[in-house]
């Protein structure tokens, strides 16, 4: 990509944020020098494995792993010879190298052999050679977080005990001698004098004492001094500490040298740590502006939400949508209404695809390659060069017809402005004409009817336009495709509470041919809109047939359950009958085979008998009964119950066989023909037939809405955002027939929350919602139930 067109698009400072993301200073070098792919195969390959980051990243156990040490500063001492590292850039080596294992085991979670870390974890594994780990635990068990070396060091330990005995024999000697020369002291204290104990004595009194005079107060009333003893003392404290800094320095060589010997290593682990830091912060990035992986595989331009990276919060989602016979695109519509972000945003939206293959924008956003944007935004004026604004965009405009190939993005904004409407106006028809020819995509903002003209002729460039509130008299920043946008000037300055005498004559200057257009373009906005509204009536009434049919289904499926449980308590009371029964049974046969039949035994069988009479009736009766329930249930309210009467055609059983009733038998049963046969049927055994003339009439749905997600996170996102997002989870839900879902919205200022908690307050197929439990989220994450 050339350089200009990477400054006007803003890449630089998204490049920024991008860096801030990595982990080690290798990152962000290598992130400076990444580079866009225009192979499909190669910008894939490296997709892949910022997605398999990005996976990482939204794992539950995922996070973030540690930060790297800088070592820049103690690789460069390894390269010089004269120099040696201190114990500080020693445990930053150590440090390195452990987060290097760190990071190791952050790729290697849920890896199999297949997976797109697996050449990243390799390379890292290849490089923490045994010679870096026996480093790093060297430096751990000589050195301290500070960089000194432990007190604990078996060689250090035994030098720090014959310190601390010189000091103890020393200050024993001054504790006595100071008693005995009691007259002579001026403090019973001794005093530190450049690193040495001395003693204070009175000047007066300084020959009662032998030894070296070390100084003398600021009064001249007091000397330090050393008596000849203490001066050997001192040297045995010095001489002891001393042999500490020489073990101190071999430690530190030692130490120095090893890491020489691993310093080829350690370059190697920097490279590496380099590459995969790079994806991750790409990676991390797109993760912190819940980005969406882009479509490499497919032939379209479709652009969805996407957000401009640098506007934040700001930042109106644009939607592009081109086919592949479109080769040019001539945005129009009022000043300050957002031509200029959406060419900007398309083009860095392309350079962030061919950076790492994923762009803030959503779901389903698919991009084509480009093998270099050229771009000719803002004001080219330059008094050092003496260009003019006209003549600066020419020559920029001319670098690009020069340069571009048939796989160039040719982005342009306010083509042919600067100069004669006329003449502007017959230079930019020419040039977009001459990008069609030698450019893949061409964009481009004007006011100049005549580019509007010309994308209606042609079939392989279309208009697009910024949509502009009539009755607010603002733009909404939104992309109108397929509609010429009117330039809304008059608007503007009515706006800006210019005097009417103005716009009245600006208004007759103008031409009433002029103005028709304008009012044509309003129109067509304006039928837009209303085709919007009819979209979003059939759209709701599309939601209610569905929530209609959902509850007819929950109704069936009672019904059965209702029916099944029905079975299993009569197949239970029936099995209890029969146990006792066949108990019973059998004593009668006993008593029957023993002695002789009297009349006690012949009632107690006939009670038996009769019993199973009364239980088949109980029975018929109970079926009976719960069937007329049933059937009752899943009438509807304002159906009539069917009025059977003899002669009657009707339809029997769950055959659905012909009959005619002859006469009525009972209560609730009738006597039908069937045939020659006649049978005893129940009312709720029989049925009208349906009328011939009668038409079946089937009725299916059919939806696009994509299938529910089971968690939606609308953390980062505006209330708006957040309200958008939540009734396309909940249409799809119900077309889809999701009982349930949940949505994380975070804590913050709890702005999310009382907003979605409203929406979901007033939503009629929302049966309830409440905050997560404390484990999964607590108050940052609401259970939505329908």
């Amino acid at each position: 990509m050339n350089k200009k067109s990477i400054e006007d698009l803003g890449f630089l400072s998204v490049l920024q944020k991008i860096q801030g993301c990595a982990l080690s200073t290798e990152g962000v070098q290598r992130l400076a020098n990444l580079g866009f792919l225009s192979d499909r195969d190669a910008l894939q390959q490296r997709q892949r494995k910022v997605a398999a980051f990005y996976r990482l990243l939204g794992h539950p156990n995922g996070g973030v792993p540690s930060s790297f040490v800088d070592i820049t500063e103690a690789m460069r001492i390894l390269e010089n010879p004269l120099l040696v590292l201190d114990g500080q850039g020693l445990v930053a080596l150590a440090h390195y190298i452990r987060s290097a294992e760190i990071f190791l085991e952050y790729c290697n979670q849920n890896l199999d052999n297949s997976g797109p870390l697996q050449d990243i974890h390799g390379l890292l594994g290849l490089a923490i050679e045994d010679e870096l780990l026996h480093l790093k635990s060297s430096i751990h068990s000589v050195l301290d977080e500070s960089g000194e070396v432990k007190d604990s060091h078996p060689a250090i330990r035994s030098l720090r005990r014959e310190v601390e005995h010189a000091k103890a024999v020393r200050s024993k000697f001054c504790n006595d001698y100071m008693k005995t020369k009691s007259s002579a002291m001026q403090s019973d204290q001794s005093a530190f004098r450049d690193g040495r104990v001395v003693i204070p004595v009175r000047n007066d009194r300084r020959s009662e004492v032998e030894g070296f005079i070390s100084s003398a107060s600021s009064s001249g009333n007091t000397v330090f001094m050393e008596p000849y003893k203490l001066v050997e003392m001192n040297n045995s404290v010095v001489m002891a500490e001393n042999q500490i800094l020489v073990e101190v320095a071999k430690l530190l060589a030692g130490l120095d040298k090893e890491a020489r010997e691993c310093k080829a290593c350690l370059l190697s682990l920097q490279q590496m740590v380099g590459d995969a830091d790079a994806l991750f912060g790409a990676a991390r990035y797109s993760f912190k502006t819940q980005a969406s992986q882009v479509d490499l595989d497919s032939p379209l331009f479709t652009m969805i939400d996407a957000r401009h990276p640098l506007l934040g919060r700001k930042a109106v989602p644009i939607t592009v949508k081109l086919d592949s016979k479109v080769q040019a695109v001539v945005i129009s519509g009022p000043n300050a209404g957002g031509k200029t972000v959406t060419i900007k945003t398309v083009g860095l939206m392309a350079m962030l695809n061919q950076f790492c293959g994923f762009i803030p924008a959503k779901d389903g956003s698919a991009l084509p390659l480009f093998d270099d944007i050229f771009t000719d935004i803002g004001d080219e004026q330059s008094i050092e060069e003496e260009l003019s604004t006209f003549s600066g965009h020419m020559k920029q405009i001319g670098y690009i017809l020069r340069n571009m190939t048939k796989d160039s993005l040719v982005i342009m904004d306010e083509l042919g402005s600067g100069t004669d409407p006329v003449e502007g106006a017959a230079l930019a028809r020419a040039t977009l004409e001459y990008c069609l020819k030698e450019a893949k995509l061409t964009l481009v903002t004007s006011h100049h009817g005549v580019l509007k003209q010309f994308a209606y002729a042609k079939e392989s460039v279309i208009n697009a336009s910024m949509e502009f509130d009539d009755f607010s008299h603002l733009p909404t920043f939104k992309v109108i495709s397929g509609i010429p946008g009117d330039s809304h000037a008059l608007d503007t300055a009515k706006t800006m509470r210019l005097p009417p005498e103005v716009l009245d004559k600006a208004k007759h200057y103008l031409g009433s041919e002029a103005v028709e257009i304008g009012e044509i373009i309003k129109g067509l906005e304006k039928r837009r809109r209303e085709a919007e509204a009819s979209e979003q009536k059939l759209k709701d009434r599309h939601h209610a047939l569905q929530q209609q049919v959902r509850e007819v289904q929950l109704k069936e499926l009672k019904l059965k359950q209702d029916a099944l449980i029905l079975k299993q308590e009569q197949s239970s009371e029936l099995y209890r009958f029969m146990r006792e029964k066949s108990s019973e049974l059998e004593r009668l046969v006993a008593e029957l085979r023993s002695g002789e039949i009297n009349r006690e035994k012949t009632k107690r069988v006939k009670g038996f008998v009769s019993s199973l009479q009364e239980k088949q009736i109980t029975t018929e009766r109970q079926i009976e009964e719960q069937s007329e329930e049933i059937q009752g249930q899943s009438r509807s309210k304002d159906e009539k119950p069917i009025q059977f009467k003899p002669n009657m055609d009707v339809l029997c059983g769950s055959a659905r066989r012909e009959g005619r009733i002859i006469r009525k038998a009972s209560k609730g049963k009738w006597i039908v023909a069937i045939g020659a046969i006649k049978f005893t049927l129940s009312e709720s055994e029989l049925s009208l037939p349906r009328k011939k003339e009668e038409t079946k009439v089937h009725v299916q749905y059919h939806s696009s809405t994509p299938s529910p997600k089971l968690v939606i996170d609308v953390r980062g996102m505006t209330l708006e955002e957040a309200l958008s997002a939540m009734e396309a989870q909940v249409e799809s839900s119900l077309v889809h027939g999701l009982s349930t879902f949940s949505v994380i919205h975070g804590y913050g200022d709890g702005i999310l929350s009382r907003g979605i908690g409203e929406y979901l307050k007033k939503n009629k197929h929302v049966t309830d919602y409440r905050f997560a439990l404390p484990e999964d989220g607590g108050m940052g994450k609401t259970y939505v139930f329908f």
